[in-house]
């Protein structure tokens, strides 16, 4: 009997749910690849259904000029908001007040929505931007005048967002006992901003959904409002370099 003939016979005396090495042509090292690129596919899908949502919609009467255009360094802080979340699915940059002034400044590939009820506050802006996140995907909620924060803290939230038990659907970011931005929104809390006044309200309303993850900057809560606190910002930011 050929060899042809013997090969026949063991194939056939296999279940269907057999895999053997000699069924791959590059030997166990085709099935190492597989694997391996099976995993990449998921994780990447994983960071693909995480839709970053930059709040940049609100007034800036006090600093005398729009928040998302302060420069830090040789950008703005809307740039740097959409830099640190390369990676991640294509972001969301919600505009309201002098929209017309920010727009040009939007980086490239990021989203524009305008929130034209951005008077009635932040909750409107998160609402106009969860109209359009896909169906299934979580959300970061970043407000874009937060520019200390980088690309680190950012992935490590991600990374805990992504390692959490299932009945915790927010990640927030913690230092010294306080917490801060930006916050990662599991799918199946989003629907819970249409029915409240604040976001506050859904995000504290079950403690134990919520996972707070240790950081080691207060750049999560290091914003800027007024001339002041827009020097005191600059001044670490350039502090840091």
């Amino acid at each position: 009997m050929n060899s042809s003939a013997n090969a026949a016979k063991t194939q056939a005396r296999r279940s269907p749910e057999e895999t053997h090495v000699s069924d791959f042509p590059d030997g166990p090292f085709a099935i190492l690849r597989d694997l391996v690129y099976s995993a990449l596919s998921r994780a990447i899908m994983t960071l693909k259904k995480i839709v970053p949502v930059l709040l940049a919609a609100g007034s800036s009467e006090r600093l005398g000029f729009p928040r998302p255009l302060a420069v830090f360094g040789r950008k703005t802080a809307l740039a740097i908001a959409v830099e640190n979340c390369a990676g991640l699915a294509r972001p969301i940059v919600v505009l309201g007040c002098d929209a017309k002034k920010i727009r040009p400044a939007v980086p490239r590939g990021a989203r524009l929505l305008i929130n034209r009820r951005w008077r009635t506050g932040q909750l409107s802006s998160l609402l106009c931007a969860l109209r359009h996140v896909p169906a299934g995907a979580a959300i970061l909620l970043y407000p874009v005048d937060q520019p200390l924060l980088r690309r680190q803290t950012i992935r490590r939230l991600v990374r805990a967002f992504r390692a959490r038990p299932a009945h915790q659907q927010i990640v927030v970011p913690r230092h010294g006992g306080q917490t801060g931005h930006p916050l990662l929104i599991a799918a199946g809390v989003l629907p819970e901003f249409f029915r409240v006044k604040t976001a506050r309200e859904v995000i504290y309303r079950e403690p134990r959904r919520v996972r707070q993850v240790a950081v080691r900057t207060t750049a999560i809560f290091a914003d800027f409002a007024t001339p002041e606190s827009y020097r005191a910002c600059l001044r670490k930011f350039l502090a840091r370099r």
